[in-house]
């Protein structure tokens, strides 16, 4: 309900609160991050530009090196930088502080895994190519047992990740190669070690948009379709991509 004071129209305390989140408590590691944010785009470094040392950026910012070792680790694993033995930090990927209300963290957080649909995409879909061709009826049975126990967690609004991870892993055997779900998973890990405190590609809503598709995935491979089943993990990761998009208030 709206009251009139003066000439002004006053909402409600509860209303007006609704507009506050909780404030955060930086690490050394997040403060050191967006000073380097800031240097990058104040001294215009673009790829293939090679950062101060460790040293030097210690010495600077009043931090131990193992802090900075800490940040350009979490970069790393983002595939903003490369790291190399005896040479240095190098830019590998452009970096820019955020515009607007989007922290700079995710928006550099959201071209990251951006990054890392990119090479899962070409791993994806040969895997499921070979899962629809080569899976035996005890690993395509399995593979419709582990889509039930997800549709009965996501239904149930149970936590849906671990369930959703051992769906995927199914299908990674039954490509015949293992290598594929280890680099995969390799990927993954890399990306959730260099995540920030509280990043909102943790929330457990993110990536729900996506698992109603799982179905079309599991009945092509369960079917033996390859095209189907290519069809359907592009699918799923045009949703991902397209709700990271949002997250990050990039432009399609």
């Amino acid at each position: 309900m709206v009251v009139q004071e003066g000439n002004k129209p006053v909402g409600s305390h509860k209303e007006a609160v609704e507009y506050l989140t909780p404030l955060r408590a930086k690490s050394r590691t997040q403060e050191v991050l967006e000073a380097l944010v800031g240097m990058i785009d104040a001294a215009g470094l673009e790829v293939g530009d090679k950062l101060p040392s460790e040293t030097i950026l210690s010495e600077q910012l009043g931090v131990g090196r193992s802090t900075i070792r800490e940040a350009l680790n979490r970069w790393e694993g983002l595939g903003l930088v490369k790291r190399r033995r005896g040479s240095g930090t190098y830019l590998t990927a452009p970096i820019r502080p955020a515009r607007g209300l989007i922290a700079t963290e995710t928006k550099l957080e959201a071209e990251g895994m951006l990054r890392i649909i990119d090479v899962r995409r070409t791993l994806e879909m040969e895997v499921v190519t070979r899962a629809a061709t080569n899976a035996t009826k005890s690993q395509k049975k399995q593979i419709q047992n582990s889509y039930r126990k997800l549709k009965k967690r996501v239904d149930s609004g149970m936590p849906w990740r671990e369930v959703d991870h051992a769906f995927h892993s199914d299908i990674y055997d039954a490509s015949g190669n293992p290598i594929f779900g280890q680099v995969i998973l390799q990927l993954d890990e890399a990306f959730h070690a260099a995540k920030f405190r509280d990043s909102p590609f943790d929330k457990p809503e993110f990536g729900l948009r996506s698992i109603m598709l799982h179905e079309d995935l599991c009945n092509a491979i369960v079917n033996g379709d390859p095209d189907a089943a290519c069809k359907a993990i592009s699918t799923i990761l045009n949703h991902d991509v397209d709700e990271i998009n949002e997250m990050s208030g990039a432009e399609k």
